[in-house]
Parts: structure tokens; sequence; C-alpha cells
């Protein structure tokens, strides 16, 4: 018998054939997963070059398609109102595909930092959910699923991700990022269809991470740390260069970048905490990655996002700053087809990760369902509209105010005005239906307005359903 001897090159053309003979899809597509309903979704993976690719649903849709020279291939394929469950069939020349358990429904971006991170189990024992064991065990609801981005932070942007579609089980949930998960369990209760959260955090990080380098250029922060970040060589999130998980851009690339076109209704957002001290920055930063994801994935999504809590940052009063960050974030409420939560009555003063997320969830949803679902639900707390000076006092009209504006004091209104020279003084309130009047003997001439103006506030302004209203500084022009 002849032996064939097998040399390095013969090896790296069979290593090669046998890669370009693998029929792949985008871990997003894979079972369990959830589609966005009454759509068209895109769908994508790799096969041999410039090979045909057939794709077929069991709810009756097909789609052909030719993979390009690269051997990557994408496609949409229009999805039926919700249902499910369905197959999907993925077909080559020589391979077959089959994607099981698919359902159709809501799909929503959920990501941030720890707040958003932080799963059922919280971080204990410490920081720990509400009622967590009563949450994890009653947690039934095999139309809820989510898909959990495996941590990867990239110097460049990158396609390859990691993860799989999990059902809201007792034995899964414990994996769920708790906000998200409350959030998509009163989508699901209200509209009685499935829904699928792509959850993408990671705790600490600031929002600059989550920022594309094309963005971070346009707005024009940051430019030198890219650079020297590009010149280092992390191999992964265990070794040396960990600490990178927090430099700009590198969460976009290897965390957000291989999502995109996964089509999605919106998106949710928790962070900030990372950014305190530097609300000037935010107040550009926030915006810009909104604006960033939208433009990436071709479509206006609605982008929700939570407000940070109050929170002991330091011990001097003097020192406080992360009200300045959360208005920052009320400001960000001008870009179009964006909400806020605001937490200031469900936060925690000693604890940076407060427990009550049911109601960030809830909340959350509140957003969506009043402003994409038709729920006749009343909107969030009092957003202020107007500011203006009457009769030596101020007066603030409010939008969002349900069946009135409501005043609840303990120890103070958290209301104060200033003169020119920025001198504030505790300022008297008075309640109509939908604004306020204040004034002080003390400030004859008010130019400045501030509300829960501290690290750590006390919720006192609510509209009629309870909700509250967001710290603000404003001059009175």
């Amino acid at each position: 018998m002849k032996t064939i001897t097998i040399t390095p090159f013969l090896l790296l053309i069979i290593s090669c054939f046998n890669e370009y003979n693998e029929l792949k899809v985008s871990p997003l597509f894979s079972n369990g997963a959830v589609l966005q309903r009454n759509t068209q979704v895109s769908i994508w993976g790799e096969a041999v070059p410039n090979s045909n690719i057939k794709i077929f649903s069991e709810w009756g849709q097909e789609l052909k398609i030719k993979s390009n020279t690269d051997g990557s291939w994408i496609g949409k394929l229009s999805t039926p109102d919700a249902g499910g469950p369905f197959y999907l069939k993925i077909n080559s020349a020589k391979e077959t595909l089959i994607i099981r358990d698919l359902l159709i429904g809501e799909v929503w971006l959920a990501s941030g930092q720890s707040n958003m991170e932080m799963t059922l189990t919280g971080y204990p024992p410490n920081d720990t959910i509400l009622n967590y064991r009563y949450e994890i065990k009653n947690a039934n609801y095999s139309k809820i699923r989510m898909f959990n981005v495996e941590k990867h932070f990239s110097n460049e942007p990158r396609k390859e991700l990691k993860g799989a579609w999990l059902d809201a089980s007792p034995s899964n949930v414990k994996q769920f990022s708790s906000t998200a998960y409350f959030f998509a369990r009163e989508i699901h209760t209200n509209l009685d269809v499935p829904v699928g959260i792509i959850h993408s955090s990671w705790g600490g990080s600031p929002c600059e991470a989550w920022v594309s380098e094309n963005k971070l250029t346009e707005i024009g922060f940051f430019q030198e740390i890219p650079e020297r970040f590009k010149n280092s060589t992390p191999k992964s999130t265990n070794d040396r260069w960990f600490k990178y998980f927090s430099s700009p851009t590198v969460l976009f690339n290897g965390m957000i970048y291989p999502i995109i076109p996964f089509t999605i209704k919106g998106a949710i957002w928790y962070q900030g905490e990372s950014n305190v001290g530097r609300h000037d920055q935010y107040i550009e930063l926030f915006p810009g990655m909104i604006e960033d994801w939208r433009k990436r994935w071709g479509e206006t999504f609605p982008f929700y996002f939570v407000q940070i809590a109050p929170f002991k940052y330091n011990a001097d009063p003097k020192m406080n700053i992360s009200q300045k960050l959360r208005d920052s974030q009320r400001k960000s409420q001008k870009v179009p087809k964006t909400g806020m939560v605001v937490t200031l009555d469900i936060g925690d003063y000693t604890n940076i990760h407060p427990a009550n997320k049911q109601e960030v969830g809830k909340r959350l949803a509140r957003l969506a369902l009043v402003n994409n679902y038709n729920s006749d639900l009343n909107p969030l707390g009092p957003i202020l509209i107007n500011s203006s000076i009457v009769n030596g006092g101020v007066r603030l009209d409010f939008s969002n105010v349900g069946s009135g504006l409501v005043l609840k004091m303990n120890k103070g209104n958290e209301f104060e005005i200033a003169n020119n020279m920025m001198e504030f003084v505790e300022a008297e309130v008075s309640v109509d239906m939908n604004y306020l009047l204040l004034s002080s003997q003390k400030i004859k001439n008010p130019r400045y307005v501030r509300y829960a103006w501290s690290d750590t506030p006390e919720a006192t302004l609510f509209n009629g359903d309870g909700f509250p209203a967001s710290s603000l500084m404003l001059e009175i022009k």
C-alpha cells in the first residue's frame, strides 16, 4: 500500500476546506431564540464563499441569499404576529441547520453597569434583590427568555460573541439581569406575548466604554486613550489587561457590535454611577451613545433609561456631586423617543445597588407600554416643561401630572431658590394642579431654582399616580 505523506501545506488546505464547509449562524439565532414580531428581522452567518443559502421558516416564509466572497451572508426574514414555538431551517448545498423552539414576540436590548447586570441572586451577602427567594421560586415564564452576552472587551470591533437563550425558570432565572427580567415580566403579562431580552452589561463600566471610536472622535472626548489601548494586546478578560474593560470603546467593540443588526424593538439602560463627577461630559456622551447605536442599527428605536438612585458618595455634604449627573440624565430626555425612570423614592443611601429592582423594571415597562404599545396607563412622574418669574416668585409648570401634583414632606420640601449670586435658601412652595409657586422672603429677585440637589435627597414631588419628579437645577431667564 502506498503511503501518503501529509505535508504542512496539505494540512493547511484541509483545515481551510473544513472551515469553509461549515455552515454557521450567529449564536443569537440558536434554539430558544425570540424574534421581533411583525417585521423583517436581520439574520446572518457564514458559509462556503459564493454559495447559495436558503432559509425556510415554519410560519411559511422563505429567503434565498448568496454568501459573499469571504463566506459571510446576511438577509431579512419576514415575521408574523406573536406566537410559536417554531423551527427555522437553513440550507446550503451540503449542510442543514435547524433552529428549534423559536418564539415570535417583543425583543429588547438591556445594557449598562452593575445595576443592570445584577442578577436575581444579587451580590450577596449584602447586596440582594428584594424578596429574591420568592421571585426565583416563582419564575415560571417559558415565554420570557434572555440571551446573556458573554463579557468581552476588544480594541477593535468584532463580530464573534458567545451566549445562549434561556427561559425564565427557577433554575435559569438566577442568571438573569433582575431589572431586565422584571421589565420583561411586566411587558409579557400586559401584552400576553413572548418577550426576549438580549442582555449585555458589565458592572463598573463607564458610558464611554459603550461608545464607538468614531462617535468619540466626533464628540471630541478620550482621543488619546483608544490609541494607547490599541498598542496593548489584551488576550482575554482573565489576563493582566482586565482593568481595560472600562477603557473607551472596548465594550462597544466586544459586546454591542456583535449584536448589530439583530432586530430589536428598543433598548433599556441602567448606568451612570461610574460617570459621577463627570456630568459635563455625560451631557454629550450619553446622548451621543444613543445616537451612535441608533445609526448603526439604522433605526430610531425607543431608548429608556434609569436615573441613578440617591447614594452617599461623599461623607461631606459640601462634596455632593451625583445630583449633577442626575441632572445631565434628566436633560438627555431631549433626545427623541427616550424616557427616564426616576428612582429618588426607591434608593438606598448606604447601598449603590438598591434592592427594589421590581419597581425599576415596572417603571421601565410603563414607559414602553405607554409610548410603544398603546397602553391607556398614565405616563411616569412629573416633567418640567416651563419656568417663569411671577410676582417676585418662581412658577414651575409640569407635564405628566396625572390627577395633579402632590407634595409629600417629611423634613422639608427639597426646593431651594437663589438670587444671581446663587445664594440658595429653602423655598416656600404652594401646589396647584400642574404647577408650583416658589418664593422666599429672603430672595427678592429669584434667578435660580434647584430640587433634590444632593447625593441623598428625599423625594417630595410626585404626580397623582405616585411617581416622583427628577432632581433639577435651572436658571430662570
